[in-house]
This record gives C-alpha cells, sequence and structure tokens, in this order.
C-alpha cells in the first residue's frame, strides 16, 4: 500500500465513526423526546378521566363507585381539598400538609381543589366541589403507579375517600 491510500483510509474511517455517532446521538434524543411526551399525554389523559369522573359522580346523588387510577411515575402524591365555604375560600383549620405550594394555592384563592405532586412542583387542578370525612385535605401518596378512591355522589359534591 501506498502511503496516500493508508491516509485515505484512515479519513474514511474517522468520517464513519463521525456519522455513526450522529446517527447514535440523534436516535437518543429522539427516544427521550418520544418518552416525555408519552409521560405528558398519560398526566393529560389521567387528568380528562379524573375530571370527568368527579363530573359524572357529583351530579348524580348516592351514587357510590371506586375508581382505579393509573398515574404517571413521575406523580409522587395527589392531594384533594375541601373548602370550608367556596366565598370563604382558606379556614386555615385542620391543615395539616407540609407543602407551601399548595398552602400557597390555596390561600391564593385559585379554587383548586387537587393538586399533583410531581418533584418539587405541583400541578393544581380545578374539579367538582370536594367533600372530606377527615379534616380538609386528604394526600395519597402513589406507589406503583396506582391509586384507588372511593366517589360517593351528592348531587352538588362529591364525597372523596381513599379506598383500599
Amino acid at each position: 500500500m501506498k502511503k496516500a491510500q493508508i491516509q485515505g483510509q484512515v479519513f474514511i474511517y474517522i468520517l464513519t465513526l463521525i456519522i455513526a455517532g450522529a446517527v447514535l446521538l440523534y436516535g437518543y434524543n429522539a427516544i427521550v423526546s418520544i418518552k416525555e411526551r408519552a409521560e405528558q399525554v398519560e398526566l393529560v389523559n389521567f387528568k380528562t378521566k379524573l375530571k370527568s369522573d368527579f363530573e359524572t359522580i357529583s351530579s348524580d346523588y348516592g351514587s357510590v363507585k371506586t375508581k382505579t387510577y393509573s398515574i404517571p411515575s413521575k406523580v409522587k402524591e395527589i392531594c384533594f381539598y375541601q373548602y370550608v365555604d367556596i366565598e370563604v375560600g382558606y379556614s386555615g383549620e385542620n391543615i395539616n400538609i407540609n407543602n407551601h405550594l399548595i398552602i400557597d394555592s390555596i390561600t391564593g384563592g385559585t379554587g383548586n381543589n387537587v393538586f399533583l405532586v410531581i418533584g418539587d412542583t405541583i400541578d393544581p387542578m380545578e374539579l367538582a366541589t370536594i367533600k372530606l370525612s377527615d379534616g380538609q385535605i386528604l394526600c395519597i401518596p402513589i406507589s406503583g403507579n396506582r391509586f384507588k378512591l372511593r366517589l360517593e355522589g351528592f348531587g352538588d359534591k362529591v364525597l372523596v375517600e381513599r379506598a383500599s
């Protein structure tokens, strides 16, 4: 082999490595992006189903349903809040929670009564009027990406309890 041919082959090998690396990097980024979008879709589907169930059950007086919800793995806890009086808002009584973002949302009069805890942030929602049997707030830690609720319709509100 001549010296020029060896240098040409080295150039081809380096170019092949660069192209292969670029293709692998692009593929990795595409897979990560698809995974993030799938989690976003799963969260939106969960929120839509939860809202639909609450609206259906709240208007159906006396109906009791136990629902199992699948939730994205990044959600660590879900909290339900019962306003004592919608006009007054936050009463400050019986609130036993350490998450300041939830308390700020409640005291800010946003009307949000469901809070998804995602890492150090929250994703608030406003659902039908919630009634709780014990206290003003019910927080359910999420394990295994699933949780169960017992929902009872009161005509204008929903009694929410943790189901076993």
